[in-house]
């Protein structure tokens, strides 16, 4: 399974966005009067990503603009989760935006906007994503162990799909073991989240684990969740869901196992501060409890840093833990797989 996991993270990395060939008349009014004349591409986690001629593609926190005008089409959001199409162009009030839709115009608060995005765009336009590496040696007991994290999110209006791969390899060739032993813990994913009417949406996911650790060769779970953005601002999100998903598991050295349904609550919390050094706080929580398999129960946390050095790229620092009451490798596998990792990354 190893070789199908990087094969599908390469492919992921290749998703780096083109240069658009948009006429750039879009304005935008900076807090201290200076205008600055290029092309909106989004506004996203308090940053608006705006690309000039000469200046190249920048980033400016959105609490720094005091107006913005633009002649293409684009999605704005505010904080209640409603969505508004049209233009943009100046409010007769300072921090006020006007988007002039097929409707009428509408005047927003722009401290209440939260994301804009292009309704017209490629592909390559609407991807984003990261890449982080890390490894560590010992000479000692001649131990070597690296990770890969990827991420690739396409959005739409009303959709995004995400793949996210995850791998962590431990090699140890000590002297008196020259056969060695290898390690792992790797998972895919696949998501696809609807996004509904007041920050409600729904998502179905595909995942493909391994862990040497608690005795998994192959576990593949299917799964469907229904939830809410509680709170959605430019510095932070909060939101929950909850659901069902259906697994199957092989363990190491046996024959898989018959399908098993469980219940899913998820939840999620992103910080984020634009302020020099960049920063990006993430923590996920999932609680697996069995249905089928009861009293078995499944929990995982993910908790990740990131703080850029420089322009596009971090440095990260992750936490994350899989708690198995019941692990598939039986009573000699572990009941927590727990993994600290440190590594540089790239964010496109």
């Amino acid at each position: 399974m190893r070789g199908p996991f990087h094969a599908l993270l390469a492919a992921a990395l290749i998703l780096i966005a083109r240069p658009a060939l948009a006429q750039r008349t879009d304005e935008i009014v900076l807090w201290n009067g200076n205008i600055i004349t290029g092309e909106v591409k989004s506004l996203q986690q308090g940053k608006l990503k705006f690309k000039t001629d000469h200046a190249g593609t920048i980033y400016i926190e959105w609490a720094f603009i005091n107006a913005l005008t633009s002649s293409s089409f684009f999605d704005v959001e505010n904080e209640e989760g409603v969505h508004f199409y049209g233009t943009l162009t100046k409010a007769e009030e300072s921090r006020f935006l006007m988007v002039i839709g097929p409707t009428g115009p509408v005047v927003l608060d722009m401290r209440k906007v939260v994301a804009i995005a292009p309704i017209k765009t490629t592909f390559w336009n609407r991807v984003d994503g990261s890449l982080n590496i890390g490894a560590s040696y010992t000479s000692a007991d001649n131990i070597l162990q690296y990770s890969v994290e990827g991420d690739a999110t396409y959005r739409q209006r009303k959709y995004s799909a995400k793949v996210t791969l995850s791998s962590i390899q431990t090699r140890i060739n000590r002297k008196d073991e020259p056969d060695g032993e290898t390690t792992f813990r790797d998972s895919l994913e696949f998501v696809y989240t609807r996004y509904r009417k007041n920050r409600y949406f729904a998502a179905g996911g595909l995942d493909f684990t391994r862990s040497s650790e608690q005795g998994i060769d192959l576990r593949t779970e299917l799964g469907w969740a229904y939830g809410r953005r509680f709170k959605q601002t430019n510095k932070s999100n909060l939101q929950a869901a909850a659901g069902l998903s259906v697994s199957r598991e092989t363990p190491i050295g046996e024959e898989p196992s018959d399908h098993f349904l469980s219940g899913v609550l998820l939840g999620e919390y992103h910080f984020f501060l634009y302020n020099y050094p960049k920063t990006d706080l993430l923590i996920q929580l999932g609680v697996n409890p069995g249905i089928t398999d009861w009293p078995r129960l499944r929990v995982s946390f993910n908790g990740s840093i990131k703080r850029e050095l420089i322009t596009d790229f971090t440095v990260n620092f992750s936490v994350s833990d899989n708690y198995d009451s019941q692990p598939a490798g039986g009573e000699e596998a572990a009941n927590h797989d727990f993994a600290v990792v440190l590594s540089v990354g790239w964010i496109f």
